[in-house]
Order: C-alpha cells, then structure tokens, then sequence
C-alpha cells in the first residue's frame, strides 16, 4: 500500500508531498530536495533524517528541533534561520552549509578531507566529544591517538594538531 507524506510549513501551508510504498519523512524529504523543492519554514521537528542526502536543500527557517540529522549531507543547504535545537547533528555533512541565523543548543566544529582517510572530523564543544571515522573520544584522548598514530606521518600529524590547536583556540 502506497503512503502518502506532506511536507508542511511551521504555519500549516503544504510544501511538498510524495506517495510510494512503505513511504517515510526521510524518504519524502530526499526527493524534495532532489527537485529543489522549496522548504523554507518545513515543520521537520523529530524527523529521522539520518544519512539523508539533502545537499543544497533550502531549509531555510525549517522547525529541525530534535530532528535526528546524524550522517546527513548537508553541505551547501540554506540552513538559515533554522531551529536546530537539540537536533543531531554527529557525522553531518555540514561544508557550505549556510546556517548564518540558526538556532543551534550545541556549538559544532567540523572540517573535511583530513588525514589518512580524508573523513569528516567533527568536534562538539558541550561535552569536548570529537568523532574521527571510527574514534569517538575527548580532544585530549584524540591528541594522543594522532600522536601514537601519526608520528611517522608527517603530513597526517599536522593537520590534526593543527585543528586540534584551532578547536583549543577558539573553545
């Protein structure tokens, strides 16, 4: 049986809507975004968005609260004014993105294409967590697994000190 999911504005004004089998929010948000739908001001509060592909969606002023955004690409979305508190936002794609307005509860700091596998290394300042593909630990436990990891790398061992240094600096 096909199911059918609005997308509607944080005011009730339907901005999307997509039909198929076994049908979810996630699913009905990919393909919006996919046609460059406009969803400024979407209601997507505690959507399970995770691992969606929404590069370049217009998300502007989107109600996001709680939304599980984990493994998202996000990058070059509008994001602007969007509430994003307490959303999830671990392993996002978040390069380009504009989030100029955003509400965000949790300050994040990401950066891409570093180190050996060139992922996407992710910090969030509120409880000093840094997830690096599969390393998830303090800054201080990440400093040493790059020291031990990394010495004989020259290249690989600056560029995690050096953002390691950045995030220190800025906290």
């Amino acid at each position: 049986m096909k199911t059918k999911i609005q997308i509607n504005s944080t005011f009730g004004k339907l901005l999307f809507e997509f039909e198929k089998e076994n049908n979810s929010i996630r699913s009905t948000l990919i393909e919006a975004a996919k046609i460059n739908a406009d969803l400024g001001g979407a209601d997507l509060s505690g959507a399970n968005l995770s691992g969606a592909n929404l590069s370049g969606a217009d998300l502007s002023g989107a109600d996001l609260r709680s939304a599980n955004l984990s493994g998202a690409n996000l990058s070059g979305a509008d994001l602007s004014g969007a509430n994003l508190r307490s959303a999830e936002l671990r392993s996002a794609n978040l390069s380009g993105a504009n989030l100029s307005g955003a509400n965000l509860s949790e300050r994040y700091i990401q950066i891409a294409c570093i180190g050996s596998e060139n992922r996407m290394t992710t910090y969030r300042f509120v409880d000093d967590t840094i997830w690096c593909g599969c390393f998830k630990g303090t800054l201080e436990e990440f400093e040493n697994r790059v020291k031990e990891t990394h010495k004989n790398n020259p290249q690989y061992f600056r560029e995690y000190l050096g953002f390691i240094a950045y995030i220190r600096g800025v906290r």
